[in-house]
């Protein structure tokens, strides 16, 4: 293809994908695969000047308005886009440019939250609100001015009466977004594919009481001519638009180019605890009046750039579909998927979950699709991009048959999973070794996957129990390919050691359906030993606290099943506790309290400091809420801490946490003091 061709093809994929993420609010690629594309045209067209055109989407801001739902209105100025950038070096290289344009070394910048919503601008004349503006293509946009007003968090009427021009975000929080897909899904309609889409999609309703329920909301970062208010300083103008009543995300500061990295890092600690999506830092020449100096280029403005994090969902194909049996024999479909870079980390599988989710969401072998990392950890396929399919894709067929023993796989009742019954599995069996011998089980260090995987297959482990007979097979196992004396001698002691693992944990470490790790440690308290607990009717475990219908009858049946009893016995006969032993019988003195911890801790990891708070009866919380009573806050306690502060919730030191949980003491509350403690200077957070 030649350099015309490539051009040629760029800039036609590229109006596309803009028409489509602008106009139809369905993207086809990912942020990320955009601004690759974008770079490689702009890089094209520098290299070859001949072939430049004015109409190239490297000239452009967004897409062109080509639905006739809303009114069409000019910008009195141009809402422009910004350069972006995935790396500090090009944020230093945009300080140079400002500095050769200034002459000046001595810039101030301004660095605040980039949201990832939907433009808008809105229109005050004498304090009242009389239009609001999609961007559009940045010198047209859509008059929107009703459904904007169904957003509570947008004021009719300033707190002053001026006229001017303010532009933000629409957004949907996170908490909505989640309830919205629900929703959609239970109504058998397409989930939308993220938060953006979502508010973009309900800001062009026609129906305003759509927009209406699904509870939009707004922030603001930009005062138009700003210097006609006397104000000079960027900052200051996000100051004054909090001072006419609209909302900014509070997420700013002033600062040199030499902290960059710095603010950069604090910042991505913090996004992570919002209701809003954010992709990105936005970083402008503080100084107002500099921006006129600095000028704009044709679509993004000399003065400001934005850092991007690395993208939360991203495109590729899916090239296969395996099958992976769990320890409960379920058969999970994987995506094969050709390689791709997301939140930092390269990735080839995704779980598709079970084969009813791939028939709702019609996946195909060969399919383009978004994927993104469940709660940052596990990626998933969240949709289709049914517009790019060739008509070369495949359907995924169900299996009938264990893809590892051949067994028939069935679907038990109520559940859309299917499951391999095989007890002689060996899929289950590794799944149920790995498990067991996990960190938050009985932490043996030593048996990985592989491992694992090698000594089911040379029939040294043929259930969880031959665990504690691999002593006897030492100098064979020394003998294996990459197992030295060394590492057979640390594993050969790690079991050991896991003999004396809390009671708790060794329940954990069972695997009985539906009981987590919390859910052990009430079971463990409540029983005091495994007989006891072996003992009880479903009717005496719905007495306990937080133990419901489902829990209840997923033990008795594990009780109730030969097999297990054995595997315990076994265990026990090895020497594998079972019982609360004095160390681990605590008070539950935390009971009834809820807890979380923030920032750098001194003395305790996370999990340990969990740990501490359910032994002792508390409850460890995922977010800071009104259900909270303490927050233990260490150095560098961030947006938590503010919240915390701000629902009057106590913040603890890990020094007044010692005290809460000190067994002497009778009423531990009586040694917290009821004011919040002052920050050390590692807790001060950046606003």
């Amino acid at each position: 293809m030649s350099e015309k061709d490539k051009i040629l093809k760029l800039r036609k994929d590229i109006e596309r994908y803009n028409y489509y993420y602008y106009v139809k609010n369905e993207p086809l690629i990912s942020d990320t695969e955009f601004d690759k594309l974008l770079k490689e045209l702009e890089s094209l067209e520098e290299k070859y000047p001949a072939l430049k055109d004015e109409n190239s989407p490297t000239n452009k801001v967004g897409s062109s308005i080509e639905n006739n739902k809303f009114k069409k209105v000019e910008h009195k100025k141009p809402m422009l886009s910004l350069s972006n950038t995935y790396n500090t070096q090009d944020i230093l290289d945009f300080h140079n440019r400002v500095v050769k344009i200034i002459e000046n070394n001595h810039i101030e910048y301004t660095i605040e939250m980039k949201l990832d919503g939907l433009s808008i601008t809105l229109i005050y004349e004498n304090g009242e609100l009389i239009q609001a503006l999609t961007r559009g293509d940045g010198v047209i946009g859509e008059d929107v001015t009703e459904n904007i007003l169904q957003i509570k968090s947008i004021p009719k009427y300033l707190k002053e009466n001026i006229s001017c021009e303010v532009r933000g975000e629409v957004v949907l929080p996170i908490s909505e977004f989640k309830k919205l897909n629900e929703t959609r899904i239970k109504n058998n309609e397409e989930p939308f594919a993220n938060p953006r889409n979502a508010a973009s999609g309900t800001l062009r309703q026609l129906d305003k009481e759509i927009v209406k329920s699904r509870n939009l909301d707004a922030y603001f970062y930009f005062l138009v001519d700003a210097e006609k208010y006397n104000i000079t300083s960027h900052f200051e103008s996000l100051k004054y638009i909090e001072k006419l009543g609209l909302k900014t995300t509070g997420i700013y500061k002033k600062f040199k180019i030499s902290e960059v990295e710095k603010y950069i890092n604090e910042f991505d600690k913090i996004r992570k605890n919002l209701d809003y999506e954010t992709d990105g830092l936005v970083i402008k020449v503080d100084n107002i009046n500099l921006h006129d100096i600095l000028g704009n280029t044709t679509k993004s403005p000399r003065w400001a750039i934005a850092y991007k994090f690395p993208s939360k969902q991203a495109t590729t194909k899916i090239k296969d579909i395996t099958l992976q049996v769990g320890r409960t024999g379920v058969v999970t479909p994987v995506a094969e998927l050709e390689e791709v870079e997301l939140s930092g980390s390269m990735i080839k599988r995704a779980s598709l979950h079970n084969f009813e989710e791939i028939e709702r969401k019609d996946i195909k072998i060969g399919d383009t699709v978004f994927i993104e990392k469940a709660a940052e950890i596990i990626p998933q396929v969240v949709k289709v991009v049914k517009e790019l399919r060739t008509g070369e894709e495949k359907s995924i067929e169900i299996p009938k048959n264990c893809p590892v023993c051949g067994s028939e796989l069935i679907k038990e009742n109520g559940l859309v999973a299917l499951k391999c019954i095989n007890d002689n599995c060996s899929a289950k069996l590794q799944r149920k070794i790995e498990y067991f011998v996990s960190r938050d089980a009985m932490n043996i260090d030593g048996l990985g996957s592989k491992i694992v995987e090698k000594f089911i297959e040379i029939g040294k482990l043929k259930n969880v129990d031959d665990i504690y007979n691999l002593h006897k097979y030492k100098l064979e196992l020394i003998s294996l390919d990459k197992m030295g004396e060394k590492s057979i001698e640390n594993l050969l002691n790690s079991i050991e050691n896991s003999k004396n693992q809390k009671y708790e944990k060794v329940l954990y470490a069972l695997g009985i359906p539906f009981v987590g790790k919390f859910t052990a440690n009430i079971l463990a308290k409540y029983s005091q030993n495994i007989d006891n607990l072996m003992k009880m009717t479903k009717e005496e475990l719905l007495e306990i606290e937080n133990i419901g219908e489902k829990i209840a009858d997923s033990i008795v049946k594990y009780f109730e099943n030969p097999e297990n009893i054995e595997l315990i016995n076994n265990l026990k006969n090895y020497g594998v506790n079972f019982a609360l032993t004095t160390d681990n019988n605590t008070q539950n003195i935390l009971e009834g309290k809820t807890f979380l911890a923030t920032g750098s801790l001194k003395k305790y990891k996370r999990n340990e400091i969990r740990d501490i708070i359910e032994n002792n009866g508390g409850k460890y919380l995922s977010a800071v809420s009104k259900n909270l009573n303490y927050l233990i806050a260490g150095e560098k306690a961030g947006s938590k801490l503010k919240k915390a502060e701000e629902l009057g919730i106590t913040i603890l030191s890990e020094e007044d946490f010692e005290k809460l949980i000190s067994q002497n003491s009778k009423t531990p509350e009586n040694n917290i003091k009821n004011e919040t403690p002052k920050k050390d200077e590692g807790q001060k957070t950046l606003f």
